[in-house]
């Protein structure tokens, strides 16, 4: 029935002491005779004849002011709150498609990839921490801002070395992990270990998990305008802060609890309201991403136990292609003994242009530059 956490309490709590305490100050004012003075002494005395409702003076704020406020109060706050959870829904929805797209790809990657020899079941295993990897990059660029997003934690812990170094540079690193997917489906294809066709279903299941994380970053990325909400703002501190005054001589000794019941109305609205607008992040109300990459690492271990019941050995691999156990035993070829004479690692970032062939993935797991001709 009532828990701190997720609660608005706490981020109001300063506005209901401010209300509490002006409902004290106006039940005070009251009682030792200091009136408010009304709307109708400020249109001087040639107004006196004007007709008003039978209040009486210290009722004037409530009757005609707040009548006012009221209505646009009630529009704004409405408005507000019912944008936030179509985008909280939203985000939700989002969320799931690409859980859902994760799932359907390694579905597809452990039926349809072929050969069941010692190097096909790494390359599979390669998949899937690829497939681990593209859901927690994009957790990362969802929940925290840029400046945060530094490569570490439990849920990066399949970045390589390598790969981590072209990461760091990015700001948008969901799209290079993406190309590097593609990559392995490419050389998979090439080797005959995955149809073209079937390649090409997991990557239109890709194409859907990049649809639906563009989906979620809209809704984190464009916040209410400003405007807006300052205006809301503005509204709703007036009608809080001036409501004890009118409820002072109506209720006496009730004013303090119904300023504090006011206040909590209001403002426990708007701020709901204003936390759900962004349903990522690490509040209470937010969603919780970091449950959903558990639900993704655990889905997609099981889905490849299905077809590699001894998969986990594998993960020793995670980051090299099955084409490492050749290279160990047999040498680089001339032209990769070649680049390795030239130093360490050349490449910043995955090579786009013209190829002679397929994108060549290194030793580490990272998309290595082709020569153009």
């Amino acid at each position: 029935f009532w828990s701190w956490r997720g609660s608005v309490v706490p981020r109001i709590f300063c506005e209901l002491i401010v209300a509490i305490g002006l409902g004290f100050l106006a039940y005070y004012a009251d009682n030792v005779g200091v009136e408010l003075v009304s709307l109708v002494d400020f249109l001087g005395s040639d107004a006196s004849d004007v007709s008003l409702p039978s209040v009486e003076r210290g009722e004037v704020l409530d009757a005609w002011v707040h009548a006012l406020l009221i209505l646009p109060i009630a529009f704004l706050l409405g408005f507000r709150s019912v944008i936030a959870y179509v985008r909280y829904w939203d985000g939700r929805t989002q969320v799931a498609e690409m859980v859902l797209a994760v799932g359907e790809m390694m579905r597809l990657i452990a039926t349809y990839a072929e050969g069941d020899d010692e190097e096909a079941q790494i390359e599979r295993a390669e998949l899937r921490r690829l497939l681990n990897m593209l859901f927690a990059v994009a957790r990362q660029h969802l929940a925290l801002p840029h400046r945060s997003r530094q490569l570490g934690g439990a849920e990066m812990t399949m970045v390589t070395p390598n790969e981590g170094k072209v990461l760091a540079k990015l700001r948008n690193r969901l799209p290079i992990v993406a190309q590097w997917i593609s990559f392995r489906l490419n050389e998979c294809a090439r080797a005959g270990r995955i149809s073209r066709n079937d390649a090409r279903l997991v990557e239109s299941r890709l194409a859907d998990f990049l649809r639906a994380w563009s989906g979620a970053k809209r809704v984190a990325k464009t916040p209410l305008p400003y405007a807006y909400v300052q205006v809301l703002n503005l509204l709703l501190y007036l009608f809080v802060y001036s409501a004890p005054f009118t409820f002072s001589r109506r209720f006496g000794g009730l004013t303090p609890a119904l300023s504090a019941f006011v206040a909590l109305t209001l403002f426990g609205i708007n701020a709901a309201a204003a936390q759900i607008e962004n349903p990522f992040g690490a509040d209470a109300n937010d969603l919780q991403l970091g449950a959903y990459a558990a639900v993704v690492e655990e889905d997609s271990e099981m889905i490849l136990r299905q077809r590699d019941p001894d998969t986990e050995k594998y993960e020793k691999f995670w980051g090299k292609r099955a084409l490492h156990q050749r290279l160990l035993r047999e040498g680089p070829a001339p032209a990769e003994a070649a680049a390795a004479d030239g130093g360490a690692s050349r490449m910043s970032r995955p090579s786009v242009g013209i190829r002679t062939g397929a994108p060549k993935i290194g030793v580490s797991g990272t998309p290595q530059p082709v020569a153009g001709r």
